[in-house]
C-alpha cells in the first residue's frame, strides 16, 4: 500500500484534533468543576444528577419555608410579650385603683390609660410579617382588628402550616389553652381572637373583655364596681396571664421543632450535594495533572508533525 503525503497529512491532523479536543475537554472540566458537563458526557451520571437536583431543590424550598415559620414565630413571641406587658400594667392599676382610697377623678384618669392600653394591645396583635398579618389565621391579608369594626375580631381560628421537610409539618399559630376555652380546657390555634376575644359584647372573659369591664367599673366608682375590681377583675387579668403565657410557651415549643427541622433539612442539603459532587463533579488534582500531560504530548505532537510532513518537489519548485 502507498502511503501519500495526504494520507500522513491527514493522519497527523486527526491526531493533532484528538489530543487538543481532550485537553479542551480537561479544561473545561478544570473551569467548571464538574466531570459531566453535558449528558453525552456519562448519561448515566447525568440522569442521575437531575434526580438529585431535584431532590435538593425540594430541600431548599423545606429550608425556606421553615425559616418563614421561624421568622413568625418570633414575631409571635414579641407581639405576646407586648399583650403581656399591658396586662402587667393593668393589674398594677387595678391593684391601685381599688383600694377605695383615690377620688373619682383619679379613677377616671385610670380608666383612660386602660383604654389606651386596649389600643396598645391591639396594635400588638395587628403585628405584620412583611404583608401577613400573623394573628389573623389563614386570613392573613385582613388585618385582626379595625377602628370600623370596634373589638370584632376579623380573622378566622384556622391552623397555619408550613412546611418542614419531608413527614414534617410546622404550625405558625400553635395550639394554646386560652381563656374560657371550648369545651373547657381545649386548645386552639393562636390567634388575635383566642388572645384577645370579642370585647365585652361577646363576655368571653379574654383581655378586651376584662380591660373593658375594668375601665366601665372605674368610671362607674360605685361601691360594687370597687369590689368588682377587687375581686372579678383582678382574677380575670390572672387567668388572661397565665393564658398568654401558655401560648408563649407554646411559640417556644414550636420554634425548638422548626429549629430541629431545619438542622435536618441542612444535613440533608449537604448530603445531596456531596452525592451531586461525587456523580459529576472532577477530582480537581487529577484533572491538572492530566491536562498537563495532554498539554505536552500536544505540543510533541506539533514538533513530530512538523518533521513528518515534508514539502514535496513541486511544492519546493513552487
Amino acid at each position: 500500500m502507498r502511503i501519500t503525503n495526504n494520507m500522513v497529512s491527514d493522519r497527523v491532523i486527526a491526531d493533532l484534533q484528538a489530543r487538543y479536543a481532550a485537553m479542551a475537554d480537561t479544561q473545561l472540566q478544570i473551569s467548571t468543576g464538574k466531570r459531566v458537563n453535558q449528558p453525552s458526557d456519562d448519561p448515566t451520571a447525568a440522569a442521575q444528577e437531575r434526580l438529585k437536583t431535584s431532590e435538593l431543590s425540594g430541600i431548599k424550598a423545606s429550608q425556606s419555608s421553615v425559616n418563614s415559620a421561624q421568622t413568625a414565630l418570633n414575631s409571635s413571641e414579641t407581639a405576646l410579650e407586648g399583650v403581656r406587658s399591658v396586662l402587667s400594667r393593668a393589674n398594677e392599676l387595678a391593684l391601685s385603683a381599688g383600694n377605695g382610697t383615690l377620688s373619682q377623678d383619679n379613677r377616671n384618669a385610670i380608666a383612660d390609660e386602660i383604654d389606651q392600653l386596649i389600643k396598645s394591645a391591639k396594635d400588638s396583635m395587628n403585628t405584620k410579617v412583611g404583608n401577613s398579618y400573623i394573628f389573623s389565621g389563614t386570613k392573613s391579608d385582613t388585618a385582626p382588628y379595625a377602628d370600623a369594626t370596634g373589638d370584632t375580631f376579623q380573622g378566622d381560628d384556622n391552623a397555619l402550616l408550613r412546611d418542614g421537610g419531608a413527614g414534617v409539618v410546622l404550625q405558625n399559630n400553635p395550639s394554646f389553652v386560652p381563656v374560657n376555652g371550648t369545651p373547657a380546657g381545649a386548645s386552639t390555634p393562636l390567634t388575635a381572637g383566642s388572645i384577645l376575644g370579642g370585647g365585652s359584647a361577646s363576655g368571653d372573659g379574654r383581655v378586651l373583655d376584662t380591660l373593658t369591664q375594668l375601665s366601665a367599673h372605674l368610671r362607674s366608682g360605685t361601691t360594687a364596681d370597687m369590689q368588682a375590681i377587687q375581686s372579678s377583675d383582678l382574677k380575670a387579668i390572672a387567668a388572661n396571664q397565665t393564658a398568654v403565657s401558655s401560648a408563649v410557651s407554646a411559640i417556644g415549643a414550636m420554634s425548638n421543632r422548626a429549629d430541629a427541622a431545619l438542622s435536618r433539612l441542612t444535613d440533608l442539603e449537604d448530603t445531596a450535594t456531596q452525592s451531586i459532587d461525587d456523580l459529576t463533579g472532577v477530582d480537581l488534582a487529577k484533572a491538572i495533572t492530566d491536562y498537563s500531560a495532554q498539554s505536552a504530548a500536544y505540543q510533541a505532537s506539533l514538533k513530530v508533525g512538523a518533521q513528518i510532513i515534508q514539502p514535496s518537489l513541486l511544492q519546493f519548485l513552487s
